[in-house]
């Protein structure tokens, strides 16, 4: 017969493992909701980057005006503007995160991408990150093939700010 007070913490131990999730064991699009980015980023980021090898073809939308090989992408990340796909080799893809005037606002928007990318792509991602300057920072994710992706962050002038998500196909 076991005693109450055993059974006790055997009780409660067990609701504290059934209670906690182990993030092992959580989806990278949870790890990346709880990075404050939007349930759909990680989903979108993976369809992106399964374009990358042909091109980006499937992702191209309509010809910018006044730019050759450039096309208005038809599908981005949540949250993202002024999508873009570039021809050429290697072609390109490009979505504006942020752009104003907030400092804390681009800090902040550069570290929700950056987790969002380190928590949506596999284990056979690496990421680096340079700081070039006091605002300037790039981090970058790469595989051992295939295409690689930067969020890069920097001060366009004065106060203004942009942090863009760029996906470079393989050369």
């Amino acid at each position: 017969m076991r005693n109450p007070g055993t059974t006790a913490i055997v009780l409660t131990a067990l609701m504290a493992a059934v209670a906690t999730p182990a993030r092992a064991e959580e989806s990278a699009t949870v790890r990346a909701a709880d990075a404050g980015v939007s349930p759909q980023f990680c989903p979108a980021l993976r369809a992106i980057v399964a374009a990358a090898p042909g091109g980006f073809a499937s992702l191209r939308g309509s010809t910018q005006a006044g730019a050759e090989h450039v096309w208005q992408a038809n599908r981005q990340v949540p949250g993202a503007s002024d999508c873009s796909v570039f021809g050429g080799t290697p072609s390109a893809y490009v979505c504006t995160l942020y752009a104003g005037d907030g400092e804390e606002n681009a800090d902040g928007t550069y570290d929700r991408a950056v987790s969002g990318i380190k928590d949506c792509l596999s284990d056979g991602w690496k990421t680096t990150e340079k700081v070039d300057g006091t605002h300037t920072r790039t981090t970058t994710a790469r595989t051992t093939s295939g295409p690689s992706l930067r969020v890069v962050s920097r001060d366009v002038s004065g106060d203004a700010y942009v942090v863009e998500l760029w996906v470079d196909a393989a050369r």
